[in-house]
């Protein structure tokens, strides 16, 4: 009679156990079943690359959702002109803004812009302060809005939304020609990339060529406006763009750009988009394929322009600070030479004019 007892509590155990693990594989498969499975974020969003037309300066916005860097900032006397472009992208707030290098063309109504704006995360300029009121005008701005100022520096890398950014340049190149101490920005965002590259020369080129981090992208922005001092054979073939874009004004008096940078480019099948021509220049990434001013799969002929009328060289003397044109009979010696594209550009750096020529 005992042994039946135990038998029947022994089978009730079982059934009972059965029967709970029945129910835990009903509830799992439950859960399984309800479970909403989060989908392949769809949500990636679009980068809008804006070439501003600024005539003889520089100045891009980047904007992807509610995140702004803007790259220089145009001329002196063009405040109006680059709040009203902000405006009309509704640019209250950056997070960044890059001041390449302190050439007036490229920092000259970032001062208004700092002013302007309801809040800046921080400004990212070379290590290379420099004399000029307009960029002494643009430290004093971002003392008295408590900016933060990041010393840009080859290898640092940070997030603007989706796109990440890295500096390529500047690098100690030596000399006192602030072109080439212009902050070079790589810019990807998903499959695609752009390179800006302010007013970098051979020697930044040159850098960038030896630092081993990847220059290629899919759009270039010419450095220098297209001046002969820049965009390398060797440069144009490591970046490999399909676009190049160049900022310059229409009928500028330094030749921007250059006929040998035009050849190089119109050899390699790269289709040029200049500001002079077209005015304000979009493109935008949906992080696979890019658009231009809003036609989708845009035309990769490149723009052929006819060789620009020949300019004036101006040379500077490094040690004397004097400038020279370059028929000067007092030249320097070749190692204490320094080139300029205009009178201004030289006198902005701290040169003198030349008693025998007269530039």
């Amino acid at each position: 009679m005992v042994n039946m007892q135990i038998s029947a509590i022994a089978n009730k155990k079982t059934q009972l156990s059965a029967i709970a693990a029945t129910i835990t594989i009903l509830l799992v498969v439950s859960i399984v079943i309800t479970i909403d499975f989060p989908e392949e974020d769809s949500s990636f969003g679009s980068l809008e690359v804006v070439f501003f037309d600024v005539g003889q300066a520089d100045s891009i916005l980047l904007k992807t959702g509610e995140h702004a860097m803007l790259i220089d900032a145009g001329n002196t006397g063009q405040d109006k002109l680059m709040l009203n472009y902000l405006s009309e992208y509704s640019v209250t707030k950056l997070d960044y803004l890059v001041a390449t290098h302190p050439h007036a063309d490229h920092i000259g109504a970032m001062t208004a812009v700092v002013k302007a704006m309801d809040s800046i995360g921080e400004v990212i300029m070379p290590d290379k302060p420099h004399t000029t009121v307009t960029y002494r005008n643009l430290m004093n701005a971002i003392d008295e809005k408590n900016v933060p100022v990041t010393i840009a520096e080859v290898g640092q890398v940070f997030d603007l939304g989706d796109a990440k950014v890295q500096v390529l340049a500047p690098k100690d190149v030596g000399g006192n020609d602030l072109n080439e101490v212009s902050v070079v920005l790589r810019v990807t965002f998903g499959e695609t990339v752009f390179l800006f590259t302010g007013d970098a020369d051979v020697k930044s080129e040159n850098a960038q060529l030896s630092s081993g981090l990847p220059l290629n992208a899919d759009v270039l922005k010419v450095g220098h406006h297209g001046s002969r001092t820049g965009s390398t054979a060797n440069y144009l073939n490591a970046v490999a763009p399909v676009y190049a874009v160049i900022s310059c004004g229409t009928g500028n008096t330094y030749g921007h750009p250059h006929a040998e940078v035009m050849t190089r480019l119109n050899d390699r099948n790269i289709a040029i988009y200049r500001t002079d021509e077209l005015g304000t220049i979009i493109f935008v990434s949906n992080g696979k394929t890019i658009t231009i001013n809003g036609e989708e799969n845009p035309s990769t002929t490149p723009t052929i322009t006819p060789p620009p009328a020949e300019t004036i060289t101006y040379i500077g003397n490094k040690n004397s600070k004097t400038l020279h044109l370059d028929s000067c009979r007092s030249l320097p010696a070749e190692a204490n030479r320094v080139y300029f594209d205009s009178k201004q550009e030289a006198l902005d750096d701290g040169y003198k004019t030349c008693g025998t020529c007269k530039p």
